[in-house]
């Protein structure tokens, strides 16, 4: 029975986390941005420089900037992180952030820093309109200073967590979609004008087997138990 229950915890609990996979990663020690597309205006700022990718912007322009990875497309369960730095020459109105489930410049979702604000906003745009706005506070956020950001998002589950410098906030529901009424897609990254930087850009495919899948795998393993222990009980 204890051996049992120790199967069946293993399973619900870790072997969802063994699926999880790396689908990209840069930290940009190679010198160049290879893989990477720019959308939306001035696509020609976009560099590597000292280990980081830059967009070699100014101040806020009001005018969207994405750099996105070639060949990944939105999975339906996924989690993004980097390192993001912002730095407006005027020291002022900053943003500095994510897109996921990119289609166009009309058509995407997003979630960036705004630190005249201190606090990081979520939402979509589809068709060029734009939806209502979620936050997560950030205190004291401010330019010319490196912080982590983390977003986690299920689609099947209609969850979004996103950790920013250890701010966090989870959206579920009616609140998760309409941040994300974009899917499929391309990911990336993304400024308004302001010169930013990023590091260590990763995004893992959040894969989980269906619960039949798991409940299959816990059944085969429990007979497995079952017959040895009846093998050596007969001895």
């Amino acid at each position: 029975m204890k051996q049992t229950i120790l199967v069946l915890l293993f399973l619900f609990f870790f072997v969802p986390a063994l699926f999880a996979a790396v689908i990209f990663e840069d930290n940009f020690n190679d010198g160049n941005i290879n893989g990477w597309t720019g959308y939306g205006y001035n696509t020609g700022n976009w560099q590597a420089s000292n280990s980081t990718l830059k967009f070699n912007g100014t101040n806020y322009t009001n005018y969207i900037n994405v750099f996105s990875m070639d060949g990944i497309v939105t999975p339906q369960s996924f989690t993004m992180e980097a390192d993001v730095k912002i730095s407006p020459t005027d020291n002022s109105t900053s943003h500095i952030g994510f897109v996921w489930g990119f289609q166009d410049t009309s058509n995407f979702n997003t979630a960036y820093l705004r630190t005249h604000s201190d606090h990081v906003t979520h939402w979509s745009y589809l068709n060029g309109l734009q939806s209502a706005q979620s936050y997560v506070q950030v205190p004291g956020a401010d330019n010319n200073i490196w912080y982590h950001m983390k977003i986690t998002v299920d689609y099947t589950t209609r969850t979004m967590t996103t950790n920013f410098a250890g701010y966090t906030n989870t959206f579920t529901g009616s609140e998760f979609d309409t941040i994300n009424r974009n899917s499929a897609g391309r990911m990336g990254v993304v400024t308004w004008g302001e010169m930013g930087y990023f590091d260590n850009v990763v995004i893992t495919n959040n894969v989980v087997p269906e619960v039949s899948t798991l409940l299959s795998f816990a059944l085969a393993i429990l007979i497995c138990i079952s017959q040895k222990h009846f093998r050596l009980k007969g001895r």
